[in-house]
């Protein structure tokens, strides 16, 4: 399905190249302001957790070009209970923080389409743990994972105007990262061992999100 989204939005730009030349519905001079929800989680049966503002406006040369920050994160808390005699429960982890910065560049293609591209800078922090609960410390390992992700991230899209004020885009991209994680653990009553690593990747995003945004 989010395929066959992006190959639409993409081929109702090309069928539509005729009507170019006509006014578009939106006017990002009115309306410099556009809040968006990425509902690529909810299509998939998740929660949405990704917020992108864009601050539209124009340049010296008279292009449309746009601001972007971006804002994703999750928490999760769980204890599950266990059989195993020594250990009553484990208390489970996870976090999720992200924050993007960026600047994109627009072409209008019809009254209602928009091609867009353009670079943001991100930081990401992913945390978990777990710890047993046991009346013996003994019996407790503790583990704890951190990450620290640094990123650049060249993206292409496009949108659709719904009406003036509500579109839906989608985009793809290629990032380049750095990781820096860092893995704790502590057997018992015995010294806390740590292990870190560090790693570089260049990835494809084929479909790196699908936003419903409202412009103000």
């Amino acid at each position: 399905m989010k395929d066959l989204l992006l190959i639409a939005l993409f081929l109702g730009a090309i069928s539509s190249q005729a009507f170019a030349q006509e006014k578009p519905i939106f006017d990002y001079e009115e309306t410099k302001h556009e809040l968006s929800l990425d509902v690529d989680p909810i299509i998939n049966g998740n929660y949405p957790s990704t917020l992108l503002y864009r601050r539209h406006y124009k340049t010296k040369n008279d292009k449309n070009v746009a601001l972007r920050f971006g804002l994703n994160f999750s928490s999760d808390f769980r204890t599950v209970e266990t059989d195993f005699t020594p250990i009553n429960s484990t208390d489970f982890q996870n976090h999720f923080y992200a924050f993007t910065i960026g600047k994109e560049w627009q072409k209008n293609l019809t009254t209602r389409m928009m091609g867009y591209y353009g670079i943001d800078l991100g930081f990401a922090y992913s945390g978990s743990s777990s710890k047993p609960n046991a009346d013996d410390p003994a019996f407790i390992t503790t583990q704890k994972n951190d990450s620290f992700n640094y990123s650049g991230i060249g993206f292409l899209g496009m949108k659709h105007h719904f009406s003036r004020h509500f579109s839906v885009s989608a985009e793809t991209g290629v990032s380049a990262r750095f990781n820096h994680s860092i893995y704790t653990e502590k057997r018992g009553i015995s010294v806390e061992e740590k292990n870190e690593t560090q790693s570089i990747g260049l990835s494809f995003i084929p479909l790196r999100a699908i936003r419903f945004a409202f412009h103000f």
